[in-house]
């Protein structure tokens, strides 16, 4: 069993109203990121967090205090969703950050598969 934090950026679940329906999607069916567990594997979702902010913003601190929250799950992975993984231009100073602090929990980034679009059939 693997136990996964999902980390999501709170300007895409705030502002645009996102979810996280499709990164759960991508879990459940073991599509994206997720392809390296086996269907046999049981994922257990602890917790999906929102970033702190941009450095700017607040200390990058703020997103270990809101691990520590989740430790007593035995979290294994932190899945940076898809948002994070490539519109964050922090996205490699957390990840490092999260690695450093919690050497034992496998940081990884999303990984996005555009939606298949068909040719409009003009007949």
């Amino acid at each position: 069993m693997a136990n996964i934090v999902i980390f999501c950026c709170p300007k895409v679940t705030n502002k645009l109203g996102c979810s996280c329906a499709e990164c759960l999607k991508e879990m459940r069916s073991r599509k994206g990121s997720y392809e390296r567990y086996k269907n046999s594997q049981c994922l257990d979702l602890v917790g999906i967090i929102n970033c702190p902010g941009c450095p700017s913003q607040s200390g990058s601190e703020r997103i270990i205090q809101v691990m520590e929250h989740l430790m007593g799950f035995d979290v294994d992975k932190i899945h940076f969703t898809n948002c994070m993984s490539f519109f964050c231009a922090f996205r490699y100073e957390y990840q490092l950050l999260l690695e450093c602090r919690f050497p034992g929990i496998e940081v990884i980034l999303g990984k996005y598969e555009p939606p298949v679009q068909t040719a409009l059939n003009n007949n």
